[in-house]
């Protein structure tokens, strides 16, 4: 796994050259993780491959065990009117600062990128697996559709700041397709209770 970094501290409100994504799927998210792995990259902003990977896993986990702690009601109120159908419904922006209290539970210490990648895996398959849903921390609470949305919004974002950094054998599409295999094969596992890892993945 090849990672060129960014200097740490950038100020990601303000980063030119992302990527311009849209997800819709968990398994695309996923896709684009492992392609990311393979192929190596450039990262832009302050986070690695596994560090954004475990993030997104973190985020997730917070509808599946609930938010780590509780907004005041007058944040919560400002948040579903001025900000709930900006986030679900369009790009997210970057650069949020996450309140101290949710920092330990949110934010990444360095993760190697298959830790990272491997934390992920394990929560997407808790989210096809499990139905119930907590409320959002700041939205209160979110459909089903609400939530879908609201994470893979969430991951766009994140991965907009890593861009391929090589090119592999064969065509972009083949790619793509190669990796939404190497993806169905690894939850057939996951829903068998297998471990997914005796799966390989893309060579470049």
């Amino acid at each position: 796994m090849t990672a060129t970094t960014a200097t740490q501290s950038v100020d990601t409100a303000h980063v030119s050259g992302r990527r311009k994504i849209r997800y819709s799927s968990h398994d695309e998210v996923l896709a684009d993780v492992e392609r990311l792995s393979a192929s190596g990259y450039r990262q832009l902003g302050n986070w690695s491959l596994g560090q954004i990977a475990k993030h997104l896993a973190a985020a997730m986990n917070t509808a599946l065990d609930g938010f780590p702690g509780r907004v005041a009601w007058p944040i919560r109120t400002m948040a579903r009117l001025l900000y709930k159908n900006k986030v679900l419904n369009g790009p997210m922006r970057p650069g949020f600062k996450l309140p101290p209290k949710f920092s330990q539970a949110l934010i990444p210490d360095t993760t190697d990128d298959q830790e990272g990648i491997d934390a992920l895996r394990a929560t997407i398959c808790r989210w096809k697996a499990e139905s119930q849903r907590h409320p959002h921390g700041f939205f209160g609470k979110l459909t089903h559709e609400e939530w879908d949305k609201l994470m893979l919004n969430h991951s766009a974002m994140h991965m907009s700041f890593l861009i391929p950094q090589y090119q592999f054998n064969g065509s972009d599409a083949a790619v793509s397709a190669h990796c939404r295999e190497l993806i169905l094969r690894k939850n057939i596992l996951c829903a068998q209770g297998r471990d997914p890892q005796s799966v390989d993945g893309p060579r470049r």
